[in-house]
């Protein structure tokens, strides 16, 4: 969870901070604090993992998500945050060939941020699909389809925990995952 203490940073950076241990209380992802960069002056990383609901030792998809702030330089000011998203999950080989993986995966989170997270300026990234194919002493090994979404944009307010949300619903989104409330069981498909 977040754990930098909030005595020590600005009066935004610490609502955010606020925001987002309130919100990583109900995702439904493992989420745990790790080392923030420091490319700002106030900063915070997270790392979030999502694991097959029928075996937790079976990873889905990850990801980072982090926070970077620079306080306001007059009184007015709330000052600048930027937020940094990494969702990567293996793909199964029906998805892996679509030829509008990039744009749906892009949709995945413009919608989510739409639906979950508060005005926001900037949004850009890259969707990149990455096919790993074994070869001679190591041919055996199955051949492997990954996604890796990487966004960044500029919050608007200090209330970032939709868009922590946000990231959470693109990371399941990837690891094909249905959107259901907390507390609903998913039914396995018939074969």
């Amino acid at each position: 969870m977040v754990s930098t203490a909030v005595t020590e940073v600005p009066a935004p950076f610490a609502r955010a901070l606020g925001a987002l241990r309130d919100a990583a209380r109900t995702l439904r992802i493992q989420v745990q604090e790790v080392p923030a960069p420091r490319a700002a002056r106030y900063s915070v990383a997270l790392e979030g993992t999502l694991t097959d609901p029928g075996d937790d030792a079976h990873e889905l998809a990850d990801g980072t998500f982090v926070v970077l702030f620079d306080p306001p330089t007059s009184e007015d000011a709330e000052g600048t945050f930027r937020v940094v998203v990494l969702v990567r999950a293996e793909l199964d080989a029906e998805m892996s060939v679509d030829p509008m993986l990039s744009e749906v995966a892009w949709t995945w989170l413009t919608e989510s941020l739409a639906r979950f997270a508060g005005p926001l300026d900037s949004l850009g990234g890259s969707v990149t699909r990455t096919i790993t194919t074994s070869h001679g002493a190591v041919s055996a090994r199955p051949g492997l389809v990954e996604l890796e979404l990487r966004a960044s944009w500029t919050p608007q307010t200090a209330d970032l925990g939709g868009h922590l949300e946000a990231w959470a619903y693109v990371m399941r989104s990837c690891a094909g995952l249905p959107d259901v409330p907390e507390g609903v069981a998913v039914l396995p498909a018939r074969a």
